[in-house]
């Protein structure tokens, strides 16, 4: 006996239940899909050097995944090491300056600030300040428990991240051939199409991110470096004190950079976004979702937009690309003469 079929609205219905099902179990699990996400695009950006793995030594991409995993994995360990190391090595040369920036700041912190019998010191209002953490604290409800939960829940985070990676990169490449597999066979190969606009937008965000984090880099390398030297010429105010302010300068300088001029400009440029929809989407989910909202919410928007232009076009029963718009008639004469 052949199975019943739905009616318009049974369709109409269950489809309406499974999205709202499907935006509810986002909500609810939006930490474990921030870290999916973050996993995604990790694996997004070694992709290319799986690749190139597989054309050099012509190994199966298994294979080239372990290697580059493996690798991966080793540096990660590393790094801290490292940085210990760099951080030993640079006390050892800037011992001396450093104990005297440790000495000028103490004899700051006890200098008495006499304001209308008022005692404004920096050390008393850093141990009042201390006082009223301590005590906010104490009331916190859980205590030392919930900051114990709290790093048992990011060590688990880390560890999706970790786990999540090797499976994204393994089968990564047999995700599109499966989306496209769940449109109908009329619309696949459009519904592919579009799969690969949205994966120059998100290629084109990657490399352009890289470049961004290589320009802050450089930017806030030099910043500080000048203030060293000014440090150690003597020429900044209050030297001590006068260090740290102009290091705290530098980064917020170097930020202004980042979120109002360089990425608006060369991520607006690149995904053909206004700068001012870069700017207040980059501010608006920096507000919402923190720092990931704020790194993938501009390649989000390019993407909505790539995928709003086929829906209009396909409700206007208009082509979706330039080159499936039909020719003038005099320009199809004059090819045919």
């Amino acid at each position: 006996m052949a199975s019943p079929r739905w009616s318009r609205e049974i369709r109409f219905t269950v489809a309406l239940l499974c999205f709202g099902i499907f935006v509810l179990l986002l909500v609810l699990a939006l930490p474990l899909v921030e870290a999916l996400a973050a996993a995604a695009l990790i694996a997004y950006l070694l992709n290319p050097i799986v690749r190139f793995v597989m054309r050099r030594f012509h190994w199966r991409r298994s294979v080239s995944v372990l290697v580059v995993y493996i690798i991966l994995l080793l540096i990660a360990a590393s790094l801290p090491a490292l940085l210990g190391t760099v951080a030993i090595s640079l006390f050892q040369r800037w011992g001396a300056s450093l104990q005297a920036v440790l000495q000028e700041s103490e004899k700051w912190l006890y200098r008495p600030f006499i304001i209308l019998g008022f005692d404004l010191s920096p050390r008393t209002l850093l141990l009042s300040l201390q006082s009223s953490l301590g005590s906010s604290l104490a009331g916190l409800p859980g205590g030392s428990l919930g900051i114990l939960s709290g790093i048992t829940a990011n060590f688990l985070w880390g560890f999706t991240i970790v786990v999540s990676l090797y499976y994204f990169l393994k089968d990564g490449p047999k995700l599109r051939p499966w989306l496209v597999s769940l449109a109908p066979e009329v619309y696949q190969s459009e519904f592919d199409r579009l799969l690969g606009d949205l994966d120059t937008v998100w290629g084109l965000f990657l490399r352009v991110q890289l470049l961004i984090f290589l320009v802050l880099a450089i930017l806030f390398i030099i910043g500080s470096a000048i203030s060293i030297w000014l440090y150690q010429m003597g020429w900044l105010p209050f030297s001590t004190i006068g260090l740290i302010v102009m290091l705290i300068i530098v980064f917020a300088l170097v930020q202004q950079v980042d979120n109002l001029w360089l990425r608006p400009q060369l991520l607006g440029h690149q995904l053909d976004l206004h700068p001012g929809v870069v700017f207040v989407g980059l501010i608006g989910a920096l507000a919402l979702s923190g720092v990931f909202g704020a790194l993938v919410v501009v390649p989000l928007i390019a993407s909505f937009k790539v995928v709003g232009h086929y829906i209009r076009c396909k409700l206007l029963d208009l082509p979706p690309w330039p080159e499936e718009a039909p020719q003038p008639a005099s320009e199809q004469g004059t090819q045919v003469l």
